[in-house]
């Protein structure tokens, strides 16, 4: 009996909270098709919530749900807060039975920022478990429940008004489970009263409250419970007007409406004629308005028979009465209309249904004593266990306040003792002091000696910045006679290879009879002459070279002047320049595979660092091949470059060693040893970089990276 009436509390409350449509199955779908299409319109968050809304509150039950759970994220997403939050209300109540949804409801409403909106939330969700608790739990995980609300309750007294009212509802929502007596009444009140101090805006809280109070108080105390059904009604218009402001024009409350008007009738004894007039026509007006009310009261017409029995019509209201009495929808009302079926068969001289119902009337009082008995018991029981617990807080609170005492004994003995020991501390500190008089004296003789040494650091330092200046001069002297002997030594380099070739070609003669130009042994001999002589002239002007690059990288003075580059065409005009260089048997190519690239860097010092590398590989390959070859990595914004030969080979060991500067392996080799190390200061310089592929054993081979912006 009780869990039927607290069961029919849920769904009373879960109906008031979502909305009821006057509409068919077929109209619903069709409007929700439409509000789908409507939907895929959308473009932004904001303009995809009202529809979502409307749409959330067409649906199904079923299907809404499912829809609540991303409506939410889009109201956020949009910025809509209240919309966010209430339905997340929503889904809370729809989710009652799932502890573990409730609590990933918890979660979301959590990251709000704070606000009373976000308090009414949290405080809604946990009035969700507690009628879960309540409703769905066994008998021993409500007693640890009640001493866990109670036990919070008392010991937590500076808890917020939203938590205090939280568990207050837990409380009454166990105890109604097993009786409605005076504790239940007392906790009510408690939390009638806690409620009236929260924000007007406050509905969700406050319709929870009405509905339980409404349905708990029907038949023990009219009053109370007309008072929360008006408090209701008052909640539903001002939430219909602001839904309707809001255009969620499918979000009505029919069908808790009528149960208020029904409810309100039913205590016509306490009624004005006005207000039984009022309220037979207002759930009159409800009726037509949901297809659910209509088939509710076609099969249980409860506002006319209160109406008929308000008015003494019974001649009226005995049939309805026949029809309803035994009705499990009305299982709760049977005993008063078996009261109202007496009397009606009494002023209408009808003795046989008078003494059926009569009997019936007996056994339905005799199950109702029954009921109460038990009742009564289990008020007392939990009378009792509530007694018991405060027993045991007081119990507790004393034994604190004796440890608190205890404390404070301690506190005092400590504190004697501390007492003593800083009178020695004195003593000590005093000796302390003297003695410390006596070490700061001598501290007073060693800072001064200090201070001379000071002084006599600065100096040195002073005399170590002059040095370092002078270096440092000296070095860019250093720098500056380089650059000068290198352009000064050039300069007779190239004419001495330019009139080495021009005495050559002088000493070839013509024929006076035929007037063919011959060559002569000795021409033959000059021009060799002259070719090693331009051979070395172009050595000296490479290692100049090389000195001048390196001074000028060291000094940071190389230019960079990046452009886009056609790797095949440059590639292809570099070979051919080193060529010539090549020994007898030696084949130097470009990579028949290479595709054109486009590369954004200086050509110069790229074409700069390939010659080197080109140049370096013709000194060490007495035969086979030179191959020269690029390609793009593999997130493309870099290219590398190759060097591979079939000469002498590296020694792994030294990969790090070639890149010394004036290091040479082989000592009989032409060269200063800088060619691999301004390699790589330029491949550095142009933000890549130059290694040797030790895995390559049949040569050497350069790996040259290089970024492709």
């Amino acid at each position: 009996m009780k869990r039927l009436l607290y069961l029919l509390v849920m769904l009373t409350a879960v109906t008031a909270i979502h909305a009821n449509n006057s509409l068919t199955v077929a109209e619903r779908k069709v409007i929700a098709d439409s509000l789908r299409a409507e939907l895929r319109k959308a473009t932004t968050p904001g303009d995809s919530v009202a529809t979502m809304c409307n749409l959330y509150d067409v649906m199904s039950r079923k299907s809404s749900t499912i829809l609540g759970d991303s409506l939410y994220r889009t109201a956020i997403r949009a910025g809509e807060r209240s919309t966010a939050l209430n339905i997340i209300r929503n889904q809370a109540s729809r989710y009652m039975r799932n502890d573990s949804m409730l609590k990933v409801l918890t979660r979301v409403a959590k990251e709000f920022s704070d606000g009373d909106d976000k308090k009414e939330t949290l405080t809604y969700i946990k009035m969700m478990s507690n009628i879960r608790r309540a409703q769905y739990s066994d008998r021993h995980d409500r007693d640890e429940a009640m001493r866990n609300y109670l036990e919070e309750l008392s010991t937590n007294t500076n808890a917020d008004i939203y938590d205090r009212i939280a568990l207050t509802h837990g409380i009454c929502m166990i105890l109604s489970e097993d009786t409605n007596g005076e504790i239940v009444v007392a906790y009510m009140d408690s939390l009638a009263n806690l409620l009236n101090k929260l924000p007007a805006s406050a509905y969700s809280i406050r319709n929870i409250y009405n509905l339980h109070a409404a349905s708990l108080f029907a038949y023990t105390q009219p009053k109370k419970s007309m008072e929360a059904d008006l408090n209701n009604l008052k909640i539903f218009k001002k939430l219909q007007n602001q839904y309707a402001e809001q255009g969620r024009q499918y979000r009505t409350y029919h069908s808790a409406i009528y149960d208020i008007y029904t409810r309100l009738l039913s205590n016509f004894d306490y009624l004005t004629p006005d207000e039984v007039e009022t309220y037979y026509k207002k759930a009159l007006e409800e009726v037509p308005q949901d297809p659910e009310i209509q088939d509710r009261y076609d099969e249980a017409p409860m506002p006319e028979i209160y109406y008929a029995m308000a008015h003494k019509d019974y001649a009226k209201a005995l049939p309805l009465i026949k029809k309803t009495v035994d009705l499990p929808l009305e299982k709760n009302t049977r005993i008063r209309l078996l009261q109202y079926g007496i009397e009606c068969a009494r002023e209408l001289g009808d003795r046989h249904t008078l003494f059926d119902m009569t009997e019936e009337y007996a056994g339905a009082l005799n199950e109702k004593l029954e009921n109460l008995s038990n009742s009564s018991y289990r008020e007392l029981r939990i009378a009792y266990s509530i007694s018991d617990m405060r027993h045991n807080l007081e119990t507790m609170e004393l034994q604190q306040r004796e440890s608190h005492a205890t404390m404070q004994r301690i506190i005092i003995a400590v504190s004697l003792c501390a007492v003593v020991l800083m009178a020695i501390l004195i003593v000590f500190l005093f000796r302390l002091y003297r003695r410390n008089h006596k070490l700061a004296s001598n501290l007073k003789n060693a800072n001064n000696q200090l201070l001379t040494e000071s002084e006599k650091l600065r100096q040195s330092r002073a005399d170590l910045i002059r040095a370092r200046d002078q270096a440092q001069k000296a070095n860019n002297l250093k720098t500056d006679f380089i650059k000068n002997m290198s352009y000064e030594v050039k300069v007779p380099l190239q004419a001495i290879n330019e009139y080495s070739h021009l005495i050559a070609d002088c000493v070839a003669h013509v024929e006076p009879e035929s007037g063919i130009q011959s060559s002569t042994p000795a021409a033959k001999h000059l021009t060799r002459f002259a070719d090693l002589i331009e051979l070395n002239s172009e050595l000296l002007t490479t290692i100049i070279d090389d000195v001048l690059r390196l001074s000028e990288i060291e000094s940071s003075s190389l230019p960079i002047q990046s452009q886009v580059i056609q790797l095949r065409r440059m590639c292809e005009g570099t070979l051919a320049s080193i060529k010539r260089r090549t020994k007898p048997g030696v084949t130097m190519m470009l990579d028949p595979n290479v595709k054109d690239i486009d590369l954004f860097s200086d050509p110069t010092r790229l074409q700069q660092i390939l010659n080197n590398l080109l140049t370096n590989a013709t000194k060490f390959t007495s035969s086979g091949s030179i191959v020269l070859s690029y390609s793009l990595n593999k997130d493309e914004d870099a290219v590398t470059f190759s060097v591979t030969d079939t000469g002498i080979g590296i020694n792994p060991q030294n990969k790090d060693k070639i890149f010394d500067r004036f290091v040479k392996l082989d000592h009989d080799s032409q060269g200063a040893g800088l060619g691999l190390t301004i390699a790589r200061l330029l491949a550095r310089h142009l933000g890549g970089d130059l290694t040797l592929d030790t895995s390559y054993t049949d040569g050497a081979r350069f790996i040259l990276t290089i970024p492709k912006k």
